[in-house]
Formats: structure tokens, sequence, C-alpha cells
């Protein structure tokens, strides 16, 4: 199925370069697969994922009381209670059921992101653009979603502003926001609901992983190269060009720029 830019989503540049950074095993594992692996947005590390900003949570009963007010009633605030509480558990099974694959937005590598991906010299990076991430999926049976990620201080700001002007609240909008924390990933995010999953409390736990879903794409399509570790050598190239061979594929293969030799 085509995939799509959501109307309150970020549309990526077409010619802008990605980036995923992976350890051996799960290159393997991509191979083998023939996919991309999402994670449910509610198992990730941060727990801000997929929330909204302080100033939009504290202003939650004020609007309920003017709602209330421009209908000509009392505010009831065990209801206004209510209701924020049910508007919370919402936006927590929201993120039950949609699982998201990240990449890193840089026309550069990133020594950031070699370190926090690859615990060991063991992995690589595939380099990609948008537009090559799109046709690659082309040809899978979910709907993606596809959306730069926006960065915001979540104590101060808000969902709003002059680069995201976008008025009307929509459920999607916390799954494209991060904490400035978090800036120096550049994600742009690629996105599936699982609507099997939208009244099925139990249907993660009988899946392969409960921590999310492989998703079929085009690999020849998605690799444009496939970049060893600063540190690697030449076993380590041999052995990431067998496994690239021993599937059928001929990506083309580098050595980071980041091992090359100052200049004096």
């Amino acid at each position: 199925m085509p995939v799509s830019c959501p109307e309150v989503g970020i549309a990526p540049d077409p010619n802008a370069v990605l980036w995923r950074y992976m350890e051996l095993d799960r290159f393997k594992s991509f191979l083998d697969q023939k996919a991309l692996f999402f994670s449910r947005a509610d198992k990730f590390s941060d727990p801000f994922e997929g929330s909204i900003p302080k100033k939009e949570h504290d202003f939650r009963p004020e609007m309920h009381r003017a709602m209330a007010r421009h209908y000509g009633n009392e505010p009831d605030e065990e209801q206004i209670a209510k209701s924020i509480a049910d508007l919370a558990y919402t936006h927590m099974m929201f993120r039950r059921i949609h699982v998201v694959n990240c990449w890193h937005n840089n026309s550069n590598e990133s020594d950031a992101m070699w370190r926090l991906y690859l615990k060991s010299n063991e992995g690589v990076a595939i380099q990609t653009t948008t537009a090559r991430l799109i046709q690659s999926l082309e040809g899978t049976a979910q709907d993606i979603d596809i959306s730069k990620v926006r960065y915001l201080d979540y104590d101060k700001g808000v969902f709003y502003g002059a680069d995201y002007p976008h008025r009307s609240y929509n459920m999607f909008m916390p799954l494209i926001h991060k904490r400035n924390e978090f800036i120096h990933e550049r994600e742009v995010r690629i996105i599936h609901q699982v609507r099997e999953a939208e009244n099925d409390l139990e249907f993660w736990d009988k899946q392969p992983s409960d921590k999310g879903m492989f998703i079929k794409l085009d690999i020849g399509i998605l690799v444009d190269k496939v970049i060893l570790p600063p540190t690697s050598d030449e076993k380590v190239r041999q052995e990431v060009e067998f496994l690239i061979k021993s599937r059928g594929y001929d990506f083309e293969l580098e050595k980071s720029t980041l091992s090359k030799s100052a200049y004096f």
C-alpha cells in the first residue's frame, strides 16, 4: 500500500539521507526476514513517548469547564476528572496499538549514533533516502504513515507553533513529538496502526513478540549502501560481505568515513 504523511505529520524531504544503525544480529534478522522491526510505541524507554506537553495537560480541566459554561451548564468537577482520566487511558491505549520504526536523518554519518546503537564493533549502518524507504514499502499489505519528529520542551512548550501550524488536536500528534533531550536523534518515523489490537487486550500476548512486529518490504530498493563501523577490520568486512552475498544481494559496502586518517 502507498506510504503517506498524515495531515498533522511533517513530511520529510524525498531526497533526505536516512540512516539506521544496528548490531550484526539485527542486520542478519533484517536480511533473513526481509522486513523491518516496528516497536510498540508504549515500549520505548522514554516514558514521555506518546504523551502531551505539561501546559496542554494542565489546560484540560479549564477546557472542560469552558465547554460546560458554553452550553449553559455549571462545571461538574467530578465528571471533568473522570473525562480527563478516560482521555489519558485512551492515549495509553493509542500508544499500545501503534508500532514505530525509526531512522536518523543526516547528510553525514553520526559518531553519536554509532556509539548509541553498537555495543561492540559488530554491526553496520544502512544508508537510504526517504524516497527509497517509501518505495520499498509500497508492496506491503499494511498502511504506513511517515513523518519527521518535532522536538520541544515538554515543560514549557506546546504542540502548536509557527513551525507546526496545526490548530486542531489530533491523537497522532504525540507520536511525532519528542522531548528536546532527544534532538540528536533527528528522527524520521514510519508508523503502523495495528487495528487488530484495538479491541483485543491480549493481542500482543498471542504474537511472536510482545514488543512489536516485523513488516515486510523490498530490501533491494531500500538499501543504498551498507556502512561498516569506524574501527572495523578486514575480518568484519568479509563477514558482512558474506552475509549480504549469501542472501543474494549486492549492496555497496563502504567503511565509515570516521575511519579516515587526518590530514597534517
